[in-house]
């Protein structure tokens, strides 16, 4: 007998034939007598809209053509935040959600122009086919600072390398500013990750944003050995692009080994500070010689095997670290941070309260 897709059937029969998968000749049993009890149906057709494992296990049996695979949890959480500024505040004008992904209400350390977002992930990581999507957009005059209160993680896939994928998209094209400063995200072992951040910004914007990676659990004894991991930053300006860059690592593969690659470090970590208005190269060097000529950094170079160098690109300025452990490149980029936002914000530095806990 030809086998169907579901959605080659009608409504009534697809919710019929997926209930019978479920609860086998009692479903069936019920399926035939709809017409003396209507509850039936109506209970068939809650039980086929739920959206659980053994759901989507019976639909891919019913249709074999489908994309998705039995075991796979496909996870997806959204969340779109809309800042805007009123009466001299800026104010968390939207924040609608899919999933677990949310915000908590925003803080205000700095005042009312420019307030901190908590971006926040229960489930605490990444498994098999999970994906995050995050849109941001900070409108004309307004500015903030967002932020996790903890690590990200992606976990090991599955045997069929379901991958996990997270996307951040912010939008700061007349912004007042805008400063993406998240915790590191950690991949583990057998892993198959990829995570993209994209910044929409216009000649005008200020911006600050670093990623902080970290592969494997060293002190665990559990290096990035096997699985992938992608890591895609793209800046566009007017929507013309003006950096681009992709890092794709293999377990053991010659990324990790390499002089052009991670030199055998395990953790890695980009800043990015633009748009510098007035003497970029000036701002560049007095950032390099403050950090150069700082005791803390420098123990942490001679004791951690901090790596650092800092460029330009026109009027973006570019920060780049490697290290065995994550909390030294952290360091290095909250001095870096501190040194960069007067001069780009106008701001003194106020670090989110949730970095002391």
């Amino acid at each position: 007998m030809a086998q169907h897709s579901l959605n080659d059937l009608p409504q009534r029969d697809r919710n019929e034939r997926v209930h019978a998968l479920f609860q086998g000749a009692a479903g069936k049993k019920k399926v035939a007598d709809r017409d003396r009890d209507p509850s039936v149906k109506v209970r068939s057709v809650m039980l086929a809209e739920q959206f659980t494992d053994k759901n989507k296990q019976a639909e891919q049996e019913l249709n074999p053509g489908s994309s998705t695979t039995a075991g796979a949890r496909n996870w997806r959480a959204s969340l779109t935040l809309n800042l805007t500024k009123e009466s001299n505040r800026t104010i968390l004008k939207q924040a609608a959600h899919q999933g677990p992904l949310r915000v908590q209400r925003p803080f205000y350390p700095e005042g009312a122009q420019r307030p901190h977002i908590y971006i926040l992930h229960p489930p605490g990581g990444l498994v098999c086919g999970d994906e995050i999507d995050i849109n941001a957009r900070v409108e004309h005059g307004a500015g903030a600072l967002f932020t996790t209160p903890s690590a990200g993680k992606i976990y090991r896939t599955d045997a069929a390398g379901h991958r996990q994928c997270q996307t951040v998209r912010l939008h700061c094209a007349d912004a007042d500013s805008l400063e993406w400063l998240p915790q590191e995200n950690i991949i583990y072992d057998g892993a198959d990750g990829a995570q993209t951040l994209q910044l929409h910004t216009s000649p005008a914007s200020r911006f600050i944003a670093w990623e902080i990676t970290a592969l494997g659990r060293p002190a665990a004894d559990a290096p990035f050995a096997r699985g992938a991991f992608t890591q895609t930053t793209l800046i566009l300006r007017d929507g013309a692009p003006c950096f681009f860059e992709r890092v794709a690592l293999r377990g053991e593969g010659p990324g990790f080994k390499e002089p052009w690659g991670l030199q055998g470090q395990q953790v890695y970590g980009s800043l990015l500070a633009g748009y510098v208005q007035d003497s970029p190269q000036r701002l560049l060097q007095q950032c390099r010689e403050a950090l150069q000529t700082d005791a803390a950094i420098a123990a942490l170079e001679a004791g951690k095997d901090l790596r650092w160098t800092l460029t330009r690109k026109d009027d973006l300025i570019i920060l780049r670290a490697l290290c065995q452990q994550s909390e030294p490149i952290k360091r290095l980029f909250m001095a870096a941070w501190s040194l960069l936002r007067p001069t780009l914000i106008g701001v003194e530095s106020h670090p989110p309260r949730i970095w002391a806990t």
